[in-house]
């Protein structure tokens, strides 16, 4: 059956003209499918490309799903993505000034922060990446939008567990060793932290692995071992110790310096971090008299940036972990001005009664929570820089804003390069 492609309904989903959804097919595209189950447009099943195809590079696109865009041009991703951002404001009637997407210089191996999974293959080790919507581990240590010097970590990582007989943990079964691998890169001094996780405490050879790690991979400053006493979906638990070096690496914005354990909270991508932070304080143009509020502010980053600018920066941060990096930035960078609270960001400004020019907001994908936006149209700061990973979050809680304040900028920008993902800076002003 032969069937066309009509438009997109969202950012991974097209509409054809048999009224179905499809992905991986492009506008204007004509191909073919085997039967109603057939949802996933290969190439292979193109039979009249769009000028916006480009060929495919990764061998596990279509299975493994961590990517969205492999078979779209750069220049046509960004498009869609920007349009994406901007239908979202127009469609709740938030008229704004829109600026073009900040385009990815680099947008392949551009991920400074890396996670494999381990598997079973062949009665070997695997390092890999899951399946969308699976369980199952991919072998693959080659994925092209984490950074190269990482993934060559990842194989030799890899030859060093099946050399040293370490298993890779089974859930069914409940035996075995390695559950993940996590690599940090610093982009600025490119040192990595390698953190194995691993079921239980013990990892035969810890110190040789490491040992032999670091002989091949001279960028590997430390290694360490994050602890696993449960089931859990999550990648890192509390329970770490160091197997080689210090157990942090360090990374640097401008003349600041920041320290990153396994657990800290840094974008992954460095180089439109420096631009999506650099924005952002460009638009809240902060003055020498501002007093600047920056809430979910992880370990300082944007805090220790808007200190340069500001009379005074509060940051609030409920992580514990989070808080002490933060405590630590400050200390090595000998900043005055900024005071870091450990407090749930809503508890903490319900008793706050002193002015506030500039408030920051960086929440995770989920957006804030309606006890915070009326806690903050209360507390009336004269700005508000809202940074989003997902913009229908953050129109939603612009929407609970609109009343009380103007949306002036919205400054899209493109983070996670070839993945649906996209990042937003908005500014508004206090009516």
């Amino acid at each position: 059956m032969e069937i066309t492609c009509l438009k997109m309904k969202d950012l991974t989903v097209a509409i054809a003209d048999n009224n179905k959804e499809y992905r991986y097919v492009l506008p204007g595209e004509t191909f073919k499918i085997k039967d109603a189950s057939h949802t996933k447009i290969e190439a292979s099943d193109i039979i009249k490309a769009s000028p916006d195809r480009v060929k495919v590079i990764c061998p596990i696109f279509y299975a493994c799903g961590g990517c969205d865009y492999l078979h779209m041009s750069y220049d046509a991703q960004l498009k869609l993505k920007e349009s994406h951002v901007k239908n979202l404001y127009e469609q709740e009637k938030l008229g704004s000034t829109f600026l073009p997407i900040i385009k990815n210089e680099e947008p392949l191996y551009y991920r400074h922060k890396i996670v494999a999974s381990a598997t079973i293959h062949k009665l070997k080790l695997r390092l890999g990446l899951y399946q969308e919507g699976s369980k199952k581990v991919i072998p693959f240590t080659r994925c092209f939008i984490q950074d190269q010097d990482a993934n060559q970590v990842l194989e030799t990582l890899e030859i060093l567990f099946n050399t040293y007989k370490i298993p890779a943990y089974d859930i069914d079964s409940g035996k075995g060793i390695v559950k993940h691998v996590l690599i940090r890169k610093s982009y600025h001094y490119q040192k990595m932290l390698v953190t194995i996780v691993t079921q239980g405490h013990l990892l035969p050879n810890a110190k040789k692995i490491a040992q032999d790690l670091i002989k091949k991979h001279h960028q590997v400053e430390t290694v360490v071992q994050n602890i696993h006493n449960k089931k859990t979906h999550l990648v890192l638990l509390d329970d770490e110790k160091v197997v080689y070096g210090k157990g942090y690496i360090e990374d640097k914005i401008d003349d600041m310096t920041f320290r990153l354990s396994s657990k800290s909270f840094f974008q992954v991508n460095p180089v439109q971090m420096v631009k999506l932070y650099q924005v952002a304080l460009d638009q809240a143009n902060i003055k020498k008299t501002d007093v600047v509020l920056d809430t979910y502010s992880g370990i300082g980053t944007i805090s220790l940036l808007a200190a340069k600018r500001a009379k005074h920066v509060i940051a609030i941060e409920t992580n514990q972990a989070s808080h002490l990096d933060a405590l630590n930035n400050k200390r090595v960078n000998q900043v005055t001005n900024l005071t870091c609270i450990h407090d749930d960001v809503s508890s903490f400004l319900r008793h706050y009664q002193e002015k506030v020019d500039v408030l920051i907001m960086d929440p995770t994908r989920d957006g804030t929570s309606k006890e915070f936006l009326d806690i903050i149209i209360k507390v009336k700061p004269k700005k508000i820089i809202y940074i989003s990973c997902e913009p229908k979050t953050q129109v939603r809680d612009i929407k609970t804003l609109a009343k009380n304040y103007k949306v002036n900028l919205v400054q899209a920008v493109d983070m996670f390069s070839q993945t649906q993902h996209v990042e937003s800076i908005t500014l508004l002003s206090l009516k």
